[in-house]
């Protein structure tokens, strides 16, 4: 028998997945038995121009890969990557006599490509079992994909990081218990994890433990109002505070949405909070606009890393080649109303996707 038979099989079977979403099988070593893995993906490149924050041109925004399957018939495994990822450095300064010198740094675990690393295990069929690294469940927009997102980017308490952590769309390794009841008219999802979205690829530096949970009531189909939030103990550097609440009405042709979200981070207050609508006027094409309010610090206005931020963003999006391609168009109009010395500007991002 050739020994290389294994490898040919493996090599046609890694092929095979790469080209479909449905799952795949992958033939074992042994050949004893084949072992199924869903393989899936999404890449986004985005242009901006003429933003005065941010040097106009490309950037690799997403560059997501995600392999799925099962152990048994009651245990799933998951893993995802994003390799638009940049490692970046945690830098030590310290004060040697009348000067400052670097004295250590490390890689920010926390930018690493691993996303998701989780064990899932079906309880019975309203109640699963997460262990590992996992979205923590805050908010309903900084749950979703990013490739179901309407706008370009997700709203600005998720995605701005320049203090503490976001406030949506953040993992961290933990265990949760996630479900519904009553008809699934109410959906839940509850878990300890090390942090409240800091402690992403790391051990945990603390022995607080922060709880998070997030509840939704689904009266209609189309309809979802609910409420996430989140909490650690300790010393007052390391407490975090989350609470949140949402509401959206989603049909084939509509989405309205909009969510707040309040933090404590130490002596850190943030607040922000969005409105979005959405029409579909055919399965391929979708308008979307946007009001976004963000402000860093509730305690400061002085300079643009402390400022309020606000962002109206009108935009259109379209799918082709079937509906794995997508190509969007954001117009951003931008302002921080308490700081001087930065103008309002108004912005183009274009973005090119592909999901597989």
């Amino acid at each position: 028998m050739d020994q290389r038979r294994p490898y040919v099989f493996l090599t046609i079977a890694a092929a095979v997945a790469f080209a479909s979403t449905a799952p795949t099988l992958v033939q074992a070593q042994d050949t004893t038995r084949a072992i199924p893995v869903a393989i899936h993906g999404f890449l986004l490149t985005t242009y901006r121009t003429a933003d005065p924050l941010v040097i106009d041109g490309f950037r690799l925004r997403k560059a997501d890969l995600k392999f799925s399957g099962p152990v048994s018939p009651k245990l799933n495994w998951r893993l995802s990557f994003d390799a638009a990822k940049v490692l970046t450095l945690n830098k030590t300064l310290s004060e040697f006599g009348d000067s400052v010198a670097l004295s250590d740094a490390a890689i920010d675990q926390r930018t690493r490509m691993l996303q998701d690393a989780a064990l899932t295990y079906v309880v019975y069929r309203n109640l699963t079992v997460d262990v590992g690294q996992q979205i923590i469940p805050l908010g309903l927009e900084g749950t979703y994909p990013t490739a179901q997102i309407e706008t370009i980017e997700r709203t600005l308490f998720a995605i701005e990081r320049s203090r503490a952590v976001g406030l949506g769309d953040v993992r961290d390794i933990g265990v949760s218990a996630n479900g519904t009841f009553a008809s699934n008219i109410v959906e839940y999802h509850v878990g300890t994890f090390n942090e409240t979205g800091e402690g992403a690829g790391t051990v945990d530096v603390n022995p607080q433990k922060a709880v998070v949970g997030r509840v939704a009531f689904h009266p209609l189909p189309t309809v979802q109002f609910g409420g996430s939030g989140g909490f650690q103990g300790g010393p007052t550097k390391q407490r975090r505070e989350r609470a949140g609440g949402e509401f959206q009405v989603k049909t084939n042709e509509i989405t309205v949405r909009s969510e707040v979200m309040s933090a404590r981070d130490g002596l850190l207050h943030r607040l922000g909070w969005y409105g979005l609508g959405a029409y579909r006027p055919t399965a391929r094409l979708q308008l979307v606009g946007r009001y976004d309010w963000w402000d860093r610090d509730r305690t400061a206005e002085a300079i643009l890393q402390n400022a309020v931020q606000t962002q109206v963003v009108a935009g259109a999006s379209y799918l082709f080649d079937g509906t794995v391609g997508k190509f969007a168009v954001n117009v951003v109009r931008q302002s921080f109303p308490n700081v001087t010395t930065v103008k309002n500007a108004t912005f183009l991002l274009a973005g090119f996707s592909g999901v597989w």
